[in-house]
């Protein structure tokens, strides 16, 4: 209990220079021996846990969700964080050191994550203009090292490779989940930490290799939310999937798919379409037959508006499903009228007044001309949380890895972020709905640990 309350203490008064100085304010602190069940004050950016410290099982989900439910398991994982036992916290910084250099791993140029990934780029670069922009002439600047991931499988360990040999203190990961999931092979070979900013993909943190930890919720929390929604409160039955045939369709419904069926109703449909495919006929006569009540769609969002608009066409009349990708515009352009009535998940509202996301979003159209994303923040929190892990362990890679393995919970311009025992931020995704030709958010308080009850 004493160990939370003086690491609250002591990361409460670092707060503001460990954001690398944009935030201009001064953190109020917790008073020592405060007990673990309760976070008083909760502005610290950062909130450590106590060594070993139980976190929630399976991303914080509801017990009817786990796998295996019903027995009690032998073993149970990603209930503690892994440690890291061998040296290196003890190593001397680089001789000859000039900057304090993070990687940044970009999706293949031209691919279908390229826009996202550019997104994500603009609130890296932000924050480490910030960063720089902080520190005094006597103190190193940041670097950033960037490296475009080659448009072929394992491209991404060949990046993490090039990092290893630049001296990166850790790096940033991209969207791509095979890029994300060779370049932490490679991490772990290293023994540098990666901080994953936009891949959704659970299996990314389940890896049990402590050198991840990944800022964006993952499809668990989305297609859990989903789920209870459609099967409790829509009360549909007859549930179909209508996905991509590629790696991402295929691990995009996984979990969705053991939800359903976990709350009685396993699907009665699922089919496939190509990127770019506009023939779907077979689909349809499909679909039509399967007498579906809710449909739930993985794909690039102008497809998906495309298949919706040409389902709605043939008589389809189905309560359509999705994840944060169908707010892309393009899914409501190709699905015109087809889009009412969708319902999608979101990380985070936009219009939220949080001050930290308003200075943040005044400064991120100053530089860029636009209004910030989820990518562009989640690319912006990422790169906080690395530039302040390396002005509290110095230039010492591991040093970093163990200040990013204690958090607890981290309060970014997304919002609060829950760590589980994965490294992997559980904080619980919102509902949106398609009504009158507008993407509305469903009322929802913004999630703090002190609505968690301090668990």
């Amino acid at each position: 209990m004493r160990i939370v309350g003086l690491c609250l203490a002591t990361l409460a008064a670092a707060a503001t220079a460990c954001a690398g100085g944009t935030s201009g304010e001064a953190s109020p602190t917790a008073s020592p021996g405060a007990p673990s069940s309760q976070l008083p004050q909760l502005d610290a950016l950062w909130v450590c846990a106590p060594p070993n410290q139980a976190y929630p099982y399976y991303a914080g989900l509801p017990r009817e969700l786990w796998p295996f439910n019903k027995i009690r398991p032998y073993k149970r994982y990603f209930l503690t964080r892994l440690p890291f036992r061998g040296p290196g916290q003890d190593y001397s910084p680089p001789p000859g050191l000039k900057s304090l250099k993070i990687g940044l791993l970009d999706p293949a140029r031209n691919g279908p994550n390229w826009a996202r990934g550019e997104r994500s780029r603009e609130g890296v670069v932000l924050a480490v203009e910030e960063a720089n922009g902080a520190r005094g002439r006597d103190q190193l600047p940041f670097e950033l090292v960037e490296r475009q991931s080659p448009a072929q499988w394992g491209g991404g360990a060949n990046v993490a490779v090039d990092f290893a040999h630049r001296q990166v203190l850790g790096f940033l990961s991209d969207i791509d989940g095979s890029d994300a999931h060779t370049a932490l092979r490679v991490a772990f070979k290293t023994e540098t930490v990666m901080i994953n900013i936009s891949d959704p993909d659970p299996t990314l943190t389940e890896t049990r290799l402590p050198w991840v930890l990944r800022v964006i919720p993952d499809q668990r929390q989305e297609e859990a939310r989903l789920a209870e929604l459609i099967v409790k409160r829509f009360r549909c039955r007859r549930i179909a999937i209508m996905r991509v045939s590629d790696r991402f369709g295929r691990l995009g419904v996984l979990y969705f798919t053991s939800f359903i069926r976990r709350l009685g109703c396993p699907p009665i449909q699922e089919l496939l379409f190509r990127s770019g495919q506009r023939d779907i006929r077979a689909q349809i006569d499909a679909m039509r037959a399967a007498r579906p009540d809710a449909i739930f769609f993985v794909g690039e969002p102008g497809d998906v508006g495309r298949i919706a608009r040409q389902f709605r066409q043939d008589g389809i009349q189905a309560r359509f499903f999705g994840l944060d990708y169908l707010l892309d515009p393009t899914f409501q352009r190709n699905a015109g009228a087809a889009a009412e009535g969708t319902t999608v998940t979101a990380f985070f509202d936009p219009r939220k007044t949080d001050p930290r996301w308003v200075r943040f979003e005044a400064r991120f159209r100053q530089r860029w001309g636009r209004r910030p994303d989820a990518y562009a923040a989640y690319g912006y929190d990422g790169a906080q949380l690395m530039i302040g892990a390396i002005l509290r362990a110095g230039p010492n890679r591991w040093r970093v890895r163990d200040q990013l393995y204690s958090l607890a919970y981290y309060h970014g311009v997304t919002g609060w972020m829950r760590f589980d025992g994965s490294g992997n931020n559980i904080a619980p995704v919102r509902l949106v709905h398609f009504q009158h030709g507008h993407p509305r958010f469903a009322p929802q308080p913004e999630y703090a640990p002190a609505a968690a009850g301090g668990s």
